[in-house]
């Protein structure tokens, strides 16, 4: 156990969850960029930092991670802020395409929270930090004795003033019943027992593809999983997804995949924050197109900045790493 936090990764992902798992995508002024951060660090940083802080400290990877990041995205859509079940949420209908009697979801709204919540909110600032850290730091923990409770404790109670406030705000006073709820914690539960018996793979001798590639396959998986809205839609992202895991589950066991691949799939993911600002509607619809076209470019230059500076601090890393080259006589 760590005696001290690590701040500079820990600041990383405070900054990094909430912008990638609500801000990348553009709509919002650049003026309140500021205050939604503020808002939602305690939130989306805080479950990042102790999922990670999970998987770390008890020797476990990235399986755990994203099986704890899944449970993250049901506890979150389902209990917290309640938009999995929310028929009107804000100006959307979550409840369709693809509605599910009984419970009333959609399936299509819930495997677009789910996987934007297992990528973006939670393994894409977990990656992006640990990409900055030195190799030894990427495996240790990064909160002290005190900093995992008091992390805690500031996601807990960050999570009830996002329910109390988007329950009156964006909820219009919806309340999920208690079925519903019920459901939601229990897929919470089962997905937190997965990640904690998850066992590591025997090691193989796959072959594995340069980083290049697999930034494309990032980029590409992320882009296009979902190309519409409806039950078709839906099957693909399925399809894509799983796929996806499945492919990437197979490299990772081979001695082959890197650090540089885990941070190549992750920039694949984060340059998809370039594009999807010009390809999706405003958070307010009655932006002034000049305006938004302003906020989506500065969401797109960000992301930008975020994969070149990964880029660099990797190459320096490399060279830190690989230590001063002497020249001969």
């Amino acid at each position: 156990m760590t005696a001290r936090t690590t701040w500079p990764p820990v600041i990383g992902v405070l900054v990094a969850a909430p912008w990638f798992a609500e801000m990348a995508w553009g709509g919002f002024p650049v003026v309140d960029l500021p205050l939604i951060l503020l808002f939602l660090s305690p939130l989306y940083g805080c479950a990042a930092l102790l999922i990670r802080e999970v998987a770390r400290r008890t020797g476990r990877g990235w399986p755990t991670m994203l099986l704890l990041g899944a449970a993250f995205g049901v506890l979150q859509a389902g209990v917290v802020d309640q938009s999995l079940f929310n028929p009107a949420y804000g100006r959307y209908d979550f409840q369709h395409p693809v509605h599910v009697g009984g419970i009333d979801i959609s399936l299509y709204w819930a495997l677009a929270f789910l996987s934007g919540h297992v990528v973006a909110s939670m393994a894409t600032p977990i990656a992006l930090a640990e990409a900055w850290t030195r190799a030894p730091g990427r495996r240790r923990p990064w909160l002290g004795r005190r900093g995992v409770p008091v992390v805690a404790t500031i996601y807990v109670l960050a999570s009830v003033v996002n329910h109390l406030g988007v329950k009156e705000d964006e909820g219009h006073g919806f309340q999920a019943r208690p079925v519903q709820t019920l459901t939601a914690l229990a897929v919470v539960a089962l997905l937190v027992l997965a990640a904690l018996r998850w066992r590591r793979r025997d090691v193989t001798d796959v072959r594995v593809p340069r980083p290049a590639v697999v930034l494309g396959l990032g980029f590409a998986a992320y882009l296009l999983y979902l190309p519409g809205e409806g039950a078709a839609a839906a099957a693909v992202g399925v399809v894509v997804v799983t796929a996806t895991i499945g492919v990437v589950g197979r490299w990772s066991t081979s001695p082959r995949w890197t650090d540089d691949h885990v941070a190549a799939l992750v920039v694949g993911t984060v340059l998809v924050g370039a594009a999807m600002p010009f390809l999706v509607e405003p958070y307010d619809d009655s932006v002034a197109s000049g305006t938004e076209l302003v906020q989506d470019s500065a969401a797109a230059m960000i992301c930008l900045l975020g994969v070149l500076g990964t880029w660099w601090r990797l190459r320096v890393l490399d060279r830190i790493d690989r230590g001063p080259t002497t020249s001969g006589p």
